[in-house]
């Protein structure tokens, strides 16, 4: 009898066991022509969604999550490696990288345990992009170009300009493709290079963005419609005394 009691009081102290993770696996595919694709998911509790797709050592994957629950994230994992190679709950939904191997790689999304067990819901827009690399691409530490130019956004999307280097920073602006900022150097920042800028023509700011999506301008900011204004000496007959007089001038 004595035994069986203990048992039981066994039993009544084991710990609730978590619920089974549901993981589905997607095959990622890219519309012909394009280096990406937009990804329209849901998931409720605590559901997974791996999104698989193969990519090359020394490609360029880029990954943006928009989601409806502030607690939905997604890591990057290569092949069936729990070790993941970025952690989203830990650095946020934006990440940009270099592949180290060729392989299959996952983007898993999910959500944290608080929200999994109310059984929540997020809805979420996956952004995934793959390029190979290209020496146009702001790919160095030092020196460079005067000016860089902002490539390879996404259609209908913006670059974040942040306050330093990495995704955890605050966003201060937003540039699109074809605007061109100044290059105050790179650095790097785990597998990925980021780069601090001036952009804005007539209210200037300076932030940093991912090298990614840099490349040498071929067009300098000052060159087209270039405005210049300042003061002359002018008099309005010869031999009188001169006097600072504005000036502008505009070239196209």
């Amino acid at each position: 009898m004595k035994r069986l009691i203990t048992l039981l009081t066994g039993l009544l102290v084991l710990p609730a066991l978590a619920p089974a993770q549901d993981i589905r696996e997607e095959q990622v595919r890219f519309p012909t022509g394009s280096t990406g694709t937009v990804i329209d998911g849901s998931i409720r509790g605590y559901e997974i969604t791996d999104y698989v797709l193969r990519a090359g050592a020394g490609q360029q994957m880029s990954v943006r999550m928009e989601t409806s629950n502030p607690s939905s994230y997604f890591n990057v994992m290569i092949r069936d490696d729990p070790q993941a190679i970025f952690v989203g709950s830990i650095d946020g939904n934006e990440w940009t990288g270099t592949l180290p191997e060729t392989a299959d790689y996952r983007v898993r999304v999910y959500l944290m345990r608080n929200a999994a067990r109310r059984d929540e819901i997020a809805d979420y827009y996956l952004s995934i992009d793959i390029a190979a690399r290209d020496p146009d691409f702001a790919d160095g530490l030092s020196g460079g170009p005067d000016h860089w130019e902002v490539t390879n956004v996404p259609a209908n999307d913006m670059l974040n300009v942040r306050a330093g280097p990495g995704t955890g920073n605050e966003i201060v602006g937003e540039l699109a493709n074809g605007d061109v900022a100044r290059n105050l150097g790179c650095e790097m920042q785990g597998q990925s290079r980021w780069c601090q800028i001036e952009a804005g023509s007539e209210m200037k700011f300076t932030g940093w963005v991912n090298g990614r999506y840099l490349r040498e301008a071929s067009i300098y900011p000052e060159a087209p419609n270039r405005e210049a204004t300042g003061q002359v000496p002018c008099a309005t007959q010869p031999g009188q005394p001169t006097r600072p007089a504005p000036l502008r001038t505009s070239s196209s």
